[in-house]
C-alpha cells in the first residue's frame, strides 16, 4: 500500500497525547494537489491515479517510516503526522515536498503531466499549554492554513502555530 488507510487517522488522538505526555513536539501537515480535478477530466482516473502515486513517492522519502505516517484524507488530500517534529521542521519538510512535486514530470500515455501541491502546517511543542491542544483543533488549524495556501495562489506552504 502506498499510503496508510484512514484507520491510521483514528490513532491521531493517542499520538497527540503521547507527544504531550513525553513533552515532545508533534506536527500535522495537510496537503492537497492543486487543480487535481482538471487532471482527472483531461487524463481520466488512470491519469489521476498516476499523479497520486507520484505525489506519494515524493512524500515517501521525506519522513521516518517507523515514526511518522501519511494517510489519504480525501480524494487528493493527505495528512502527514510527524512525531518529535516542531512546526518549523514540518514546514521545511512540506516545502521540500512542494518543490519536488513542482519540478516533477509525470509521464502518462506518452504525455507529460505537471502538478503542484498546497500545504497547511501546524504543530505544538512542550511549551504549548495542554488546554490549547486537541485533535480537532490541530486538524482545523492545518486545514485553515491549507485553505489560505490555496487562496493565496496555490503551490505554497502556510504554517499556523497554536
Amino acid at each position: 500500500m502506498w499510503y496508510k488507510d484512514l484507520g491510521q487517522i483514528k490513532k491521531l488522538p493517542a499520538e497527540i497525547k503521547r507527544a504531550q505526555r513525553y513533552k515532545s513536539s508533534f506536527s500535522l501537515v495537510i496537503c492537497d494537489l492543486d487543480h487535481f480535478k482538471k487532471v482527472n477530466d483531461k487524463y481520466g482516473h488512470q491519469g489521476g491515479d498516476q499523479v497520486l502515486m507520484a505525489f506519494v513517492q515524493c512524500i515517501k522519502g521525506t519522513f521516518r517510516n517507523d515514526v511518522d505516517w501519511v494517510a489519504r484524507y480525501g480524494g487528493e488530500e493527505f495528512i502527514i503526522a510527524l512525531q518529535e517534529t516542531d512546526a518549523n521542521g514540518a514546514q521545511t519538510l512540506a516545502e521540500r515536498i512542494r518543490k519536488a512535486m513542482t519540478n516533477r514530470v509525470i509521464l502518462f500515455e506518452g504525455k507529460e503531466i505537471r502538478i503542484t501541491a498546497s500545504f497547511g502546517v501546524t504543530g505544538f511543542d512542550a511549551s504549548t499549554p495542554a488546554e490549547q491542544i486537541s485533535t480537532e483543533g490541530l486538524i482545523r488549524l492545518a486545514d485553515h492554513c491549507l485553505y489560505r495556501a490555496k487562496e493565496e495562489g496555490r503551490n505554497r506552504v502556510v504554517t499556523g502555530r497554536i
